[in-house]
């Protein structure tokens, strides 16, 4: 009755986007497919991991996927901190976002929480509360290699505060002593 070509070629993720309640298509995340949190899933504590995240469901923690992208579907509730290269909101997050490249709040989202990344776009009608950073790509790796622990590869600025710094207290302790 139907032919092999004639049926429908549509990945899971292409097929919640074609499902969107909101009748919008909801963006499927840069690069192709993404692992899914559908829309009756709920995760509890860290979610980490080396491909790009669609989020419909709930999740509570962090979502740390640094590299890669994180689309938080419009049916998606995150209470978590979110980190990943890009980051699309359609949903909502209580919870700071942090990108590589660049964050966007589409209409239907609903954000409180600080906004850190070298781009960021906000749709009419997004519901934002909290503070927004925009600093370069480069200075958002470099603090979170250094809330890690890790050595910075900087540029030397902060070596140059340092010295500024230190110079007027050695000259007031010289005017004391003499």
């Amino acid at each position: 009755m139907f032919k092999k070509d004639q049926l429908d070629q549509t990945s899971p993720t292409q097929a919640h986007a074609a499902q969107a309640p909101s009748g919008r298509k909801q963006a499927p995340p840069p690069g192709g497919a993404a692992a899914v949190i559908g829309p009756s899933i709920t995760v509890k504590g860290d979610v980490s991991g080396d491909e790009d995240l669609l989020i419909l469901g709930k999740v509570q923690g962090t979502v740390n996927l640094a590299q890669h992208n994180v689309t938080i579907g419009s049916s998606g509730k995150v209470k978590a901190d979110v980190r990943g290269k890009n980051l699309i909101i359609e949903g909502e997050v209580d919870g700071d976002l942090k990108a590589q490249e660049q964050i966007v709040l589409r209409h239907t989202a609903r954000v409180e929480g600080s906004i850190c990344a070298p781009r960021v776009a906000l749709e009419d009608g997004a519901v934002f509360r909290g503070g927004i950073e925009m600093d370069s790509a480069s200075n958002v790796v470099k603090e979170d290699r250094s809330a890690k622990g890790l050595p910075e590869s900087g540029n030397g600025r902060e070596k140059a505060s340092e010295t500024k710094s230190s110079a007027p207290a050695e000259k007031s302790t010289k005017g004391l002593s003499a």
